[in-house]
């Protein structure tokens, strides 16, 4: 039986343990705090002259120069305005890299297709080369945070439109089944997007969440697209991967909470 004096002593050896855990945990969290402010200074900061370079590039396209025009000279000023909006993404991709661990979420019941319609009309608007043809069958609405969501879908589409063989236009096709609700658990929707792109390389199909991981090299990128997106999914209770045995393109599936309604549109 252990006296009274070493228990004492033991009590007070876990005291100042919890204490001290509790002011790394603190230092941890302003550390945190510090970081994501500086990522979002510091991108708000980058993004500002990549604007005035985007503005000043579609100026030059406007410009009637007559014979005086050379003939590469709208082949520049499309990379210029191409290499902008490239940097634009990738500074997006760092900042929400940087938040998507501890950023607030505002949980709501949100509607997958009108999710998809926007980010498909983005998309279709800014490919430079063949048209993507994006397709989607009825989503379910789920309950999470609306901004949250659509940078994953973004991401997952952008994915689906970048990774294809030189020349071709992206066939995405996304879709939706749900797992109904059993008792003492919430209901789950199983989100597929497939694509006939260039696939995931063997052995890679978990790798491509890891951070800063790149299967195809040669392709512009961070690496962090996908590790955003496994990021936003768990912190929303649902999980992500990708289908090994699919072939002729890539397939990403996750799984979210259903909207508190279970609409099914």
């Amino acid at each position: 039986m252990t006296d009274p004096e070493t228990l004492a002593a033991q009590l007070e050896r876990e005291r100042r343990r919890n204490e001290e855990l509790e002011r790394t945990v603190h230092a941890l969290n302003e550390s945190v705090q510090e970081l994501e402010a500086f990522a979002r200074e510091v991108s708000h900061d980058l993004k500002a002259p990549l604007a005035g370079i985007l503005g000043y590039a579609q100026l030059l396209e406007n410009i009637d120069l007559g014979p005086a025009r050379p003939a590469e000279f709208d082949d520049f000023v499309h990379e210029i305005g191409r290499g902008t909006s490239l940097m634009n993404r990738l500074i997006d991709d760092v900042l929400a890299y940087s938040t998507a661990r501890g950023a607030r979420i505002h949980l709501t019941d949100v509607e997958l297709s009108a999710v998809m319609a926007d980010v498909a009309a983005e998309w279709a608007a800014e490919s430079s080369g063949p048209a993507p043809r994006i397709t989607w069958d009825p989503l379910p609405a789920v309950h999470g945070d609306d901004l949250m969501l659509r940078r994953v879908i973004d991401n997952l589409i952008g994915n689906a439109v970048k990774y294809v063989r030189p020349g071709e236009g992206a066939r995405v096709h996304v879709s939706a089944d749900v797992i109904p609700a059993a008792e003492g658990h919430e209901g789950f929707a199983r989100v597929e997007v497939t694509d006939q792109g260039i696939g995931i390389p063997e052995g890679q199909h978990e790798a491509i969440f890891g951070e800063l991981h790149r299967a195809h090299p040669s392709y512009p990128g961070t690496g962090l697209g996908l590790t955003i997106c496994r990021r936003i999914v768990r912190r929303l209770g649902g999980e992500i991967g990708a289908d090994p045995d699919f072939t002729g393109g890539a397939r990403i599936w996750l799984t979210l909470p259903t909207a508190r309604s279970m609409i099914l549109r």
